[in-house]
């Protein structure tokens, strides 16, 4: 598709290949990767040993060993080997950490909240990354594939030295580099994916070389990384609309909803991705690195929807769901239902690219000094065409509840005859959005000669300039104009794909995704009559360039306490956030341009203290300050007022460009014993107290003297979240013979909090489960290795008050199990089978109560075959 960017938008506008040239051209100067390379040394020195790993045991000895010397609260997910993780992609991975959940969806990963919160920070070998989008504020992580990394740490607690903006907590996802290694290293893997609904077989292969040379310049190390990603996918949903009061029809007290229908996804889903990094020492005191990551993904989808109208009236026959007044089952004869069949056909491309250098220098024997600039660039469009058909079938049979979900049919009457259809409306969706930081930092450090109370001092400053823009449609509806019987549009009828599940009708006819993408001219003549594409929105468009200044200082201590050690950090991380945010207004019919510069102060301290109680136990204490920034779109400095009359209300919608950020006092405790090196068992309680949480809200304003109801994000709510954490961990070797293979993984975290809604009701947080659990069985030996990953996440909230009809909805408990087994054919080359969805998991949701379902949800199980060879 051709962009058409404008404005603010096109003015950070970049061709695919001007981005990769500018990427590689920073490379070759040196100036690419990222400005937190050397935030690896906030993980104490002795962890940073967890480079090379061999089999499942080290991987959970390095984990282990990470988390028990690092100051802050954090958990780890370390390499098995190099560039071989049980997962394709981070967030696929995080699933198994404590505390942390995960929502899978659309074939992958999508959503990841840390102990139920989604304001986290995404870093990327300790640098902020990014993907562009209206919040644009975090990285997606299922972009980034395993074989690239070495290590995730999942941060509960952060330092001062680390980059601010999250309240939940920070991801940062370590990519290797040549020096991890002692010399030449190489491993190439191929995959096929079959996925039982989507019906394919899906290729994927990756690749990483690496080694390191003395010369007479001083050693200097080089990795290339390489990684393609096909992945089909099919969900389904059936679903119910929200149940209203039917006494006019039905009789008193009954409910039912208006309408049933499906939601069918296909999608095709293809990724390129590539690192590398460079590495020079030319001598024992300094280090100087570049490297940079890009990934480039396409992504067609087709979305099948499918909307029926129950036509309840008088002269309908139902039933009730035992125990309620709710209909299950109906028949409306010679009720005429509306029927809908959808299709939405979105292109989706997206291009991320950061690269960095860096040096490390050892000034004197007890001063070293880091620094590192890097730039990250992401680009996201998005093509969104959606074309409806509508029928008229005489009767509808119907059932709301089957196994959570609905059935229903048409008796007598062929929903996949395209005669008995006509075109009905079309929406010409479509956006786009930019993102652009440059970022760099410096940091010493000072150990002194002598072993007193501090052990070492750090100080460093960091600037970041950042841009986010983005644009939308200027209304893509557009109704047709008359009567199109569908047969008169030759290819854009196709019948809908097929389902696992049994739904009553089992196809419908809709528009072919196909047609849709390669004659979209065609479709927007057949509406419009010029063929011209929907004009962007001026009143959606926002550029904002957001500088931040920050300086830390922090110090690490260390006494005994009688018998007991102890050592811990204090440090303060002040960071200014100066903003120029330009957008649209429109008043009494008039766009005018808008801007703003708004900007804060944030004083963040932080303490951590731990004491070895036993050689093999420590407690562990931590309190500090978090901020998260408002979303970019929630910065939005445009308002759009109506014309209001006698008869029409002064309403606005707009963002808010004075949002304070969110503020967070954090404070864990922690008992951890360790009692081998593959042993653990853990403990945490925690507790958060926010303040200046972001709401969406009505206030009444007044604008050129006119009294409007305005709705707009505001910092107007409090909240507390509270809970603890437990973490076990063993392999059990001294079981005689092949038992002593075995091993296990396990954890839980349970939750409470509230948030203070804007009319003072106290909620639990929305997307938090109050209880989730992981177990993992382990085995490894004589060349065998396998793993079984059984997930448990509790209810939560969705949506409050959905769509404003007084109730929320609610996702049922997810249970999710996936598999493993992989034999060593060689020292060089080794074979796995892995099965995703063991249990054929489905997503259940419900407005309000459980028998008032909304969605029942199915996904692919996926098998996958890899050969992996390593060198």
């Amino acid at each position: 598709m051709t962009s058409h960017a404008q404005g603010p938008v096109a003015a950070i506008s970049r061709t695919p290949l001007t981005l990769k040239l500018t990427v590689a051209a920073l490379a070759g100067a040196g100036i690419l990767s990222s400005a937190s390379v050397w935030a690896q040394d906030a993980v104490p020195a002795d962890s940073t040993s967890v480079v090379t790993v061999s089999g499942v045991r080290k991987a959970a000895q390095s984990a282990q060993t990470i988390k028990r010397n690092a100051d802050e609260v954090l958990d780890s997910i370390v390499a098995e080997e190099a560039g071989k993780f049980p997962d394709k992609n981070v967030a696929e991975m995080l699933g198994r950490i404590t505390g942390v959940q995960i929502r899978r969806e659309n074939g992958e990963a999508r959503e990841v909240v840390i102990r139920g919160l989604p304001g986290l920070v995404t870093l990327l070998n300790g640098r902020e990354m990014f993907t562009a989008g209206k919040e644009g504020r975090s990285l997606y992580l299922a972009d980034i594939p395993a074989a690239m990394l070495q290590r995730v740490d999942v941060y509960k607690t952060q330092g001062a030295e680390m980059v601010e903006g999250g309240t939940a907590g920070v991801i940062d996802v370590r990519t290797a580099r040549p020096f991890d290694a002692k010399g030449f290293t190489s491993s190439i893997m191929a995959r096929v994916e079959n996925r039982d609904k989507s019906k394919t077989n899906d290729p994927n292969l990756s690749g990483m070389i690496s080694n390191r040379w003395k010369t007479g310049y001083g050693e200097i190390g080089a990795l290339l990384g390489l990684s393609y990603q096909d992945g089909n996918y099919h969900d389904e949903v059936t679903w119910n609309s929200p149940p209203k009061d039917r006494a006019a029809d039905l009789g008193a007290g009954i409910s039912a909803p208006d309408e049933l229908g499906h939601v069918l996804y296909q999608g095709q889903r293809k990724r390129v991705a590539g690192n590398f990094a460079v590495q020079w020492r030319p001598n024992a005191d300094l280090e100087l690195f570049a490297e940079g990551i890009s990934t480039e993904i396409h992504h067609d989808a087709e979305r099948q929807f499918y909307v029926g109208a129950l036509g309840l009236n008088k002269n309908s026959s139902y039933t009730l769901i035992p125990g309620t007044n709710q209909v299950q089952t109906v028949t409306s004869p010679n009720s005429n239902p509306f029927a809908l069949g959808s299709t939405q056909a979105p292109h989706d491309y997206s291009l991320g690219s950061q690269g960095a250098i860096g040096a490390r220098w050892n000034v004197s024997p007890g001063w070293r000094v880091t620094t590192e600039l890097a730039r990250t660039l992401s680009k996201v469009r998005q093509e969104y065409p959606i074309v409806d058909l509508v029928a008229a079938p005489p009767t509808i049979t119907g059932n709301t509840y089957v196994n959570g979900g609905a059935q229903f049919s048409y008796p007598g009457y062929d929903m996949t005859n395209p005669n008995n259809y006509r075109v009905a409306t079309f929406f010409d969706n479509h956006s786009h959005s930019e993102g652009r930081s440059t970022d760099w930092r410096a940091d010493a450090t000072w150990s002194p000669e002598n072993d007193g109370f501090i052990k070492e001092v750090s100080t460093g400053v960091r600037v970041a300039k950042r841009n986010a823009a983005y644009v939308h449609e200027l209304n893509g509806f557009q109704p047709a104009p008359g009567n199109i019987p569908l047969s008169s549009v030759p290819g854009l009828a196709c019948n809908s794909m097929p389902m696992a599940g049994d739904y009553g009708m089992a196809s419908w006819v809709t528009p072919c995704a196909s047609y849709m993408h390669d004659n979209i001219g065609s479709l927007r003549k057949l509406f419009n009559g010029t063929g011209a594409r929907t004009e962007e929105d001026r009143l959606s468009q926002f550029n904002n360039q957001e500088t931040t200044y920050a300086i830390y200082t922090k110090a690490k201590y260390g006494f005994r306490a009688g018998d007991i050690p102890v050592d811990g950090t204090i440090g303060v991380r002040v960071v200014q956030t100066k903003g120029v945010l330009s957008g649209y207004s429109q008043a009494n019919g008039v766009i005018l341009p808008v801007s703003s510069t708004p900007s804060s102060t944030d004083v963040l301290p932080n303490a951590t203290l731990k004491a070895m109680i036993l050689p093999d136990v420590q407690a562990r204490l931590t309190a500090g300050k978090s901020m998260q920034r408002a979303n970019f779109d929630q910065f939005n400095p445009g308002v759009s007022y109506n014309v209001p009359s006698t008869t029409v209300q002064a309403v606005g919608t707009g963002g808010n460009p004075d949002l304070k950020p969110i503020e967070g006092n954090n404070f864990d405790a922690a008992a951890e014993w360790y009692f081998a090196p593959t042993g653990s068992l853990t403990a945490t309680l925690f507790r958060h107290d926010f303040k200046n949480y972001i709401l969406t809200s009505s206030t009444k304003e007044t604008y050129n003297g006119i009294v409007y109801d305005v709705n707009r994000p505001r910092n107007m709510s409090k909240g507390t979240l509270q809970g603890a954490e437990l973490s076990y961990q063993q392999f059990y070797d001294k079981l005689p013979g092949w038992l002593g293979g075995f091993g296990l993984q396990a954890n839980i975290t349970y939750m409470k909090g509230d948030l203070t809604d804007t009319g003072g009701v106290l909620k639990p947080f929305v997307g938090m489960s109050r209880l989730s659990y992981n177990i993992v069985g382990l085995y490894e030996r004589d060349g065998w290795s396998g793993r079984l990953a059984y997930n448990w996440r509790d209810k939560y909230v969705d949506t409050f008050n959905y769509r404003g009809l007084g109730f929320d909805l609610i996702v049922d408990p997810i249970k999710t199990m996936d598999a493993s087994l992989s034999y060593k054919i060689s020292e060089a080359m080794s074979l796995t089978v892995d099965v995703e969805n063991l249990l054929d998991r489905k997503y259940h949701d419900y407005h309000g109560v459980a028998s008032n379902p909304r969605d029942i949800r199915r996904y692919d199980r996926v098998v996958g075959l890899s050969l992996r060879y390593k060198m």
